[in-house]
């Protein structure tokens, strides 16, 4: 928007008499016309200033930012033009390029010539620059009409003009750039004009056509300020106000920055934060010294803290959002191609909307730091801002040494860049999904997006290149698939842990039917070794007796075993039945069933033809137990290459693995009775140690507090703890 009221208020003025501003120093915002009295340190360079724009009409005053060039054209420039003699005194206009270039500079136009109210003055402006290079046939008529004085328009922040040109197009660029081009080669009487503008983007004026030969024929970049200059402007300002600040302090000062493109920014904040903490004698004398100077953090940490005292005050506000100061700074401000933090103006109605409060609400946060002595937001003064007034930053110095905004590696403005490339990304990834429906995010990435997006809205992705509605149905369709993903695995679990359950209840059956038979079958052979015995000694008919008995006795302990047998079978085929109605797979107990039979055949056996049976037939058997699932691939390994180890007649068997809740903290292998603790578990545990390069497992001896019944015979057992299974490369 133009900014022409706070200048016209500034240069209305035509009595000759001096009026000081309220306080010797701005602060961090440029000089204003009005506050010439206390521009101090750069009368040659106005003097130079001056003297080229009235001899080539046209004047491109160009620097870093910070350097001072719009105080040098307004509280200069424009204060010499205006207190001229009477009758010769210049009417003066700034205008900002802003988001309507070419309405702001007729706006401009017109309030040189006395007709800014005008809403049809204003138009017939905007109508004459159409005429573009030939605008100045256009213009002219227009000037003729006045009292004849001459005119400066200053064109600040021209930068603007290119960033427009990068966001909405570039077609009100070239016709403003064709403007100047014809005022320069056919100048109208009386009218100068002069531009400020970033040195860094003077590559950009080649951009346009004819612009780049004009701007080197009337570019001015402005010098860097003398030390002395430096000091008269920190320390003549004091007398004014019966005060004194001391050479000491203005040299800690200027040391303190170093020669920034900061300086004088900082240099002029810092002296008006001073001047309101200090205190005065009776007579209202006041002084400034070096032990004045703030310790910790220098000039930037004093502007720092200001405006961290500023937000307090701000989020001290019942019903302030949290965030509220956040969201306006990062609206306010963005990184440049170059990597450079730089002010972007908006509208105050649309910073309320991205950053989802009213408008009364963002008023009074904005009006907080843009108060007098505070004006870290412009525009400045104290007329209440309308719904559509445009704020900016007060000075990039602001975006550079305010910790919030600029720490590198969580300051507001590098969170914002981050969130425009997920922004990007989620753009991309729409793209995708509306060609594939099943392109949708991960699960875990769902979930991030979704809470991110909780604090943003439609407004703020207009910033990075609108799609609200796209990513929304991105989003959607993320979230039904990992709700759905997860509702198959929940399922999943629970089918798992139920079959699971039967497994065990089908292991421990068939170990205690196994149990069982071994029992019954030792029982048979001591009855059967009892019977040989009997039958040496003579055959007495006392003896027979009792050895019929004893037979006796053995066919109805028989009956009652096959009996238990029976049962045992019938509940094995129900459990065989239970797990296939459940999970759908099968149960193979037809060695179970074998086994029992076998053991009822040789109890139906008689009596005369007893026959030795082995102490146990079974292979030994090793049980794996892990502690998480990703180290299921390399045990599954191991197991094979354990099955290829023999031990004696038979070979090493592995059941299966099994995922534990419970582990040791070291890797175990678990023995349960002497015998296998001393033989067999040893070697057994020298061919894992062979094969797996970590952990290094260790034998655990627990015969002591299982006993030898604890268990079958062979049974050992290998834990793994948390951490990855090495295998060992051949």
């Amino acid at each position: 928007m133009i900014a022409t009221a706070d200048l016209a208020a500034d240069t209305d003025a035509d009595s000759p008499g001096c009026i000081l501003p309220p306080r010797p120093y701005p602060g961090l915002r440029p000089f204003a016309a009005s506050e010439w009295p206390v521009f101090f340190g750069r009368e040659r360079m106005t003097d130079e200033v001056l003297a080229r724009l009235i001899r080539h009409r046209m004047l491109f005053v160009h620097g870093d930012s910070g350097c001072g060039k719009s105080s040098l054209l307004r509280a200069g420039v424009f204060a010499r033009l205006t207190q001229g003699a009477p009758g010769q005194r210049w009417r003066t206009a700034a205008a900002l390029p802003g988001t309507t270039p070419l309405w702001n500079l007729a706006k401009a136009f017109a309030d040189l010539t006395g007709e800014a109210d005008d809403d049809g003055c204003v138009l017939a402006w905007r109508r004459a620059l159409n005429a573009g290079i030939h605008a100045a046939d256009a213009l002219r008529p227009r000037f003729a009409g006045t009292d004849n004085a001459p005119c400066c328009l200053l064109i600040d922040q021209f930068e603007e003009l290119f960033e427009h040109a990068r966001s909405q197009g570039p077609e009100e660029a070239i016709l403003l750039t064709r403007v100047l081009i014809g005022l320069h080669e056919q100048p109208i009487p009386g009218l100068h004009l002069a531009m400020t503008m970033r040195s860094e983007y003077l590559g950009a004026c080649a951009r346009f056509e004819g612009f780049a030969e004009m701007v080197n024929a009337v570019q001015y970049l402005l010098p860097r300020i003398e030390h002395e200059d430096m000091i008269r402007a920190i320390c003549e300002p004091a007398l004014l106000y019966d005060g004194t600040v001391s050479r000491e302090l203005a040299e800690r000062m200027i040391a303190d920055v170093g020669g920034s493109q900061d300086q004088l920014p900082l240099i002029q904040h810092g002296l008006m934060r001073l001047y309101q903490r200090t205190e005065r004698d009776p007579a209202g004398r006041w002084r400034l010294g070096v032990t004045d100077f703030p310790a910790a953090g220098g000039l930037a940490g004093l502007l720092s803290a200001h405006a961290d005292e500023v937000m307090a005050q701000v989020q001290a506000v019942a019903g302030t959002p949290p965030r509220l100061v956040e969201d306006l700074f990062r609206a306010l401000s963005e990184i440049n191609a170059e990597g450079h933090a730089i002010r972007r103006r908006q509208r105050l109605d649309q910073l309320a909307l991205m950053s989802g409060t009213s408008v009364d609400r963002m008023r009074k946060a904005i009006d907080a730091f843009r108060a007098d002595g505070v004006s870290f937001l412009g525009p400045h003064g104290e007329h209440a801002l309308s719904d559509g007034a445009a704020v900016d930053v007060g000075h990039e110095a602001l975006l550079r040494c305010w910790q919030a905004l600029a720490d590198p590696r969580d300051g507001w403005l590098i969170r914002e860049f981050r969130n425009s490339l997920v922004w990007r990304a989620l753009l991309v990834q729409a793209d995708s999904f509306e060609r594939n429906p099943d392109n949708v995010l991960a699960p875990a990435t769902t979930d991030e997006r979704e809470r991110w997006l909780k604090r943003r809205n439609p407004a703020w992705a207009e910033r990075y290149g609108g799609g609200w509605d796209r990513v929304q149905a991105l989003i959607a369709a993320s979230i039904h698939a990992r709700d759905q993903a997860r509702a198959n695995e929940a399922e999943a679990l629970r089918r798992s842990a139920r079959a699971g359950l039967m497994r065990r209840a089908l292991t421990i059956t068939g170990m205690l039917v196994v149990a069982l038979i071994t029992a019954l079958l030792y029982a048979f052979s001591e009855i059967q070794e009892s019977r040989i015995q009997h039958a040496s000694v003579d055959a007495t008919r006392s003896r027979n007796i009792e050895l019929e008995n004893l037979i006796t006795s053995l066919r109805t302990r028989n009956e009652s075993l096959g009996a238990e047998l029976a049962a045992t079978l019938n509940a094995l085929e129900e459990a065989k039945a239970a797990v296939v109605h459940q999970t759908g797979s099968t149960v193979d107990t037809r060695g179970w069933t074998a086994q029992i039979t076998t053991a009822q055949n040789k109890l139906q056996q008689p009596a005369a033809t007893p026959a030795p049976i082995a102490s146990s037939s079974l292979a030994p058997r090793l049980y794996v137990h892990i502690a998480e699932e990703g180290q299921r691939t390399n045990a599954r390994a191991l197991e094979r290459m354990l099955e290829q180890l023999r031990i004696g007649e038979r070979t090493l068997v592995v059941p299966g693995i099994e995922l534990v809740k419970e582990f040791p903290s070291q890797a175990q292998l678990r023995c349960f009775s002497p015998p296998e603790c001393e033989r067999l578990a040893p070697v057994v545990l020298a061919e894992i140690n062979r094969q797996l390069a970590s952990p290094q497992v260790e034998l655990r001896d627990l015969s002591n507090r299982y006993g030898k019944t604890a268990t079958r015979d062979g049974h050992l057992e290998l834990w793994f703890p948390v951490g990855p299974i090495q295998l060992r490369i051949p």
